[in-house]
């Protein structure tokens, strides 16, 4: 049982400044390798080729992803991002020698592979905290935009300085840089980045299979996010195809190399941090408004890409495209974290990983294929008619998703954080508990509570005032907002006291299963639940 004070604080991002750091490495490193990988695919034999690269190195990671992000929901989240680094550290060195060494190119393949592999655990570890963190909807939504200005930071970055570095050295030069930098931010991160607010659990390979497994199941099982994962997968298909169109229209349409392919990349990623622009001061947008205009952004262009042989004009088209990617991932991405619970975050996360792997292999290796057999400004019409209708349709029906993932009483969830031990809780675990909870208004000398009987009912007072007795006599008063019912809830003990309305009061009641559950998403709140009921169990002795 607890006084509260009214409002919650507003808290920063735990290792805020850390985590968009990782993501900005991260997207350089990702998009720095994918270029250098495309570049020597295309050099060494054509569209078929940077297709075929495409499809090596994604399917392995779409396999893998839901088994890589699933360990970030028992691992500590610290060691996930340091271990992720690390791996891309060594294959992107082993890439590098391959190269200089003119190793077979299935070795740089596979290389690849298992870079592309370790990097998937990056992201969902990243969005996961974000969950973990965030208070309200907005805040969720904020940060997501910050992680996608960002990572479009990085693209454009990644693209640049590999243009720079391919006009004057090799790829292999490219994946040199790639292993330090990854190295570094994994001892970077052991330094800087705060440790898990989270209760420890048992850990075992099996244990991560099912995990990952039932990741997968989830999405499948749940409407909404099934349908977000869907659409989003949609999407990483058209953008697989870009991967071949960009180097195509370098080489073929442009007669320039990888240099050009790199910049038509930072176009891209441009656009992308426009977006994340504009969307930062347009908040209040909805975010399937958001993934539709997006959808028509990520689509027209691609109708006149054929066309044009400057730099400059391909460069301004792409830029719009890549605008397009930055509406639909800052919407998407908050839609399935708001329609997820915070326990299966990581994990959804997961099965989007290896969903949006399996399309952009797709998408790649059609348009390969395509472009191999006929030529680039028929495919790209082809492309952009089709893409408009689906995505456009789709991001419509993302409209039911997020009426559904809406908070249903935002003030509730509030009053729900006012409760100390309940302020460190993820914003999805209060909005879950408000969904589930019971409220009741009782008329002055209603007993809530009475001392020596079974407790299975956490309370918080929402309005009004309650005398808290213990062998008939008042030993507190407690008025709106507080809270009782902890202790015999946690110690699985029979009710300390007696607690009785003095005037008419509004109560929420939260069922055993569900308050236990609660308070275990973070070591934070279980431990100062504990303190709470401990202090009140001494209390009458002292």
């Amino acid at each position: 049982m607890n006084h509260e004070d009214s409002g919650v604080a507003k808290r920063e991002l735990p290792g805020g400044r850390s985590l968009f750091g990782i993501t900005l490495v991260d997207a350089i490193t990702e998009f720095s390798a994918w270029i250098a990988i495309l570049v020597v695919a295309f050099d060494k034999g054509g569209a078929g080729a940077a297709g075929l690269a495409v499809v090596v190195q994604l399917v392995p990671a779409a396999l893998f992803a839901p088994i890589v992000t699933a360990a970030g929901d028992r691992f500590a989240r610290h060691l996930v991002l340091m271990s992720s680094f690390a791996i891309q550290a060594l294959t992107a060195g082993g890439i590098a020698g391959a190269l200089i060494a003119d190793l077979p190119l299935v070795v740089v393949y596979l290389l690849a592979a298992a870079f592309t592999v370790a990097s998937s655990a990056t992201p969902a570890a990243v969005v996961s905290l974000f969950v973990h963190y965030a208070r309200t909807p907005a805040e969720l939504m904020q940060w997501n935009i910050t992680r996608s200005f960002v990572r479009s930071a990085g693209i454009l970055i990644g693209p640049l300085v590999t243009a720079i570095v391919l006009a004057v050295w090799s790829p292999s030069v490219v994946f040199l840089m790639i292993g330090i930098g990854c190295a570094t931010t994994s001892v970077l991160i052991g330094l800087r980045l705060p440790r898990d607010d989270r209760l420890r659990s048992t850990v075992t390979a099996s244990l991560i299979l099912h995990d990952s497994l039932q990741g997968v199941r989830y999405v499948i099982t749940h409407r909404h996010p099934r349908r977000v994962v869907a659409y989003i997968g949609a999407v990483e298909m058209l953008m697989g195809t870009f991967d071949v169109i960009f180097v195509a229209v370098a080489f073929e349409q442009l007669g320039r190399g990888g240099s050009a392919s790199a910049l038509i990349t930072a176009a891209f990623a441009v656009g992308a941090l426009l977006a994340a622009t504009i969307a930062s001061r347009r908040l209040a947008w909805q975010l399937s408004s958001l993934a539709t205009i997006g959808a028509l952004l990520l689509t027209v262009p691609l109708l006149a890409l054929g066309k044009p042989t400057l730099l400059v004009a391909v460069m301004i088209l792409v830029a719009l495209l890549g605008a397009g990617n930055g509406f639909i991932e800052i919407g998407t991405q908050t839609l399935l974290q708001r329609s997820c619970s915070e326990t299966m975050t990581s994990r959804a996360f997961g099965a989007l990983d290896s969903a949006a792997l399996v399309a952009a292999a797709v998408g790649a290796a059609a348009t390969g294929a395509v472009i191999d057999e006929s030529d680039l400004t028929s495919g790209l019409l082809v492309i952009g008619v089709v893409g408009v209708v689906v995505l456009v349709i789709g991001s419509i029906a993302l409209r039911g998703s997020e009426r559904a993932a809406a908070p249903k009483d935002e003030k509730l969830v509030q009053q729900l954080r006012s409760v100390s031990f309940l302020q460190s809780l993820p914003q999805p675990t209060l909005e879950r508990l408000a969904r589930s909870l019971e409220q009741r208004v009782d008329e002055p000398g209603t007993e809530f509570v009475r001392q020596g009987e079974a407790g299975e009912e956490f309370f918080v007072v929402l309005s009004g005032a309650v005398d808290i007795e213990i062998d008939g006599s008042v030993i507190d008063h407690l008025v709106a907002p507080s809270s009782f019912g902890e202790v015999a809830l946690l110690h699985d003990d029979v009710r300390a006291a007696t607690v009785t309305a003095t005037e008419t009061t509004r109560v929420a009641i939260i069922q055993q299963t569900d308050f236990l559950d609660a308070i275990s998403r973070t070591a934070t709140s279980h431990r100062d639940a504990l303190h709470v009921a401990d202090q009140y169990r001494r209390q009458p002795d002292e």
